[in-house]
């Protein structure tokens, strides 16, 4: 199985195209909610450092790496203290993805290539990732003339919230929430555009796969525990399973599969990797917050700054 949970275009995704929209039958989940003022507070005073941040540093000054999560637990909200000092010792804040920029949610709303269209709908695919999402308890009807990977990804941002996971908690928001109310410049790693091209694929194959995988995923229950496993990990800070991450992903099987984490992580990190460096060597003190993912192994971001020149050093977890 694929390991897609690393998009922030997806975590915001329904919440962009179903505000309200969610329905409220006995079988769906609780709706996300906002602790209140008291609840904040102790969180505040209590949340532990989750995730995984690295101090990054050249040419006199400091940035940061953080590795986030895409959907979370309600309790996760704030990060912890050694994280948001972090945040207020940087002086901008990159995500992979500003979810607030004008294009975002007219460019995720593209309708499908025609020729596509017409053979997920003969195909059967369209309905089933229609009747996934209807399970989901969001009406497959909001999204009746977007592209079917695109749904499908919005179908696996929703899948875990029977185990308390939402993409309405995803780590990335908060953190851009963090940069509005911080008044942080935001800046977008990726546009828009890549990810939407990455979740149909660059051909036929390749977003017939996408949809295939999900559905299989999602029906089975599958999905949802390697979704609950990577929280964990996450929630632990588990630097050694991250790094190891291709021992457990069951995202590696076929040929078509390593192809698609090939361009999912190895090539984004890349361009990341050079965005980072360019916006530091600028004067810039960044926060960067990715997937965690983007940020495991020898092709990892902070093994491209380290081959960059960076001095790169591990503060959550400590070592």
């Amino acid at each position: 199985m694929r390991s897609h949970r690393l998009f922030q275009s997806v975590a915001g995704l329904v919440l962009l195209f179903c505000t309200g929209a969610f329905a409220q039958a006995p079988r769906c989940p609780a709706p996300a909610s906002v602790p209140d003022k008291a609840r904040m507070a102790q969180m505040f005073r209590t949340a532990p450092d989750r995730g995984f941040l690295w101090q990054v540093t050249k040419d006199g000054h400091s940035s940061w790496l953080y590795g986030t999560l895409h959907v979370a637990k309600q309790d996760w909200l704030l990060p912890g203290p050694l994280t948001r000092a972090a945040i207020l010792h940087s002086s901008k804040i990159a995500l992979e993805l500003d979810l607030n920029a004008p294009d975002t949610a007219t460019t995720l709303r593209q309708p499908e290539d025609p020729a596509r269209w017409a053979h997920l709908v003969q195909s059967g695919r369209k309905a089933k990732v229609d009747a996934l999402m209807d399970q989901q308890c969001v009406p497959s009807a909001a999204f009746a003339h977007v592209a079917v990977g695109v749904e499908a990804a919005g179908v696996e941002s929703l899948a875990s919230r029977q185990d308390g996971y939402y993409p309405d908690y995803a780590v990335d928001g908060v953190l851009q929430g963090m940069a509005g109310s911080l008044k942080k410049p935001l800046i977008g790693l990726e546009t828009v555009r890549m990810q939407r091209d990455l979740l149909i694929g660059p051909d036929q194959a390749d977003e017939d796969a996408f949809i295939d995988d999900i559905v299989k995923g999602v029906a089975s229950g599958k999905m949802q525990a390697e979704n609950q496993r990577l929280a964990e990990m996450w929630a632990l800070s588990d630097v050694k399973r991250l790094d190891h991450y291709q021992d457990w992903c069951d995202c590696l099987n076929t040929a078509q599969e390593r192809r698609f984490m090939t361009r999912l992580l190895d090539d984004r990190n890349v361009g990341m990797a050079q965005k980072i460096e360019t916006l530091h060597e600028s004067g810039t003190s960044l926060f960067a917050a990715v997937g965690s993912l983007h940020m495991a192994g020898p092709k990892g971001l902070p093994a491209l700054l380290r081959k960059d020149g960076f001095e790169v050093r591990q503060i959550v977890p400590a070592l």
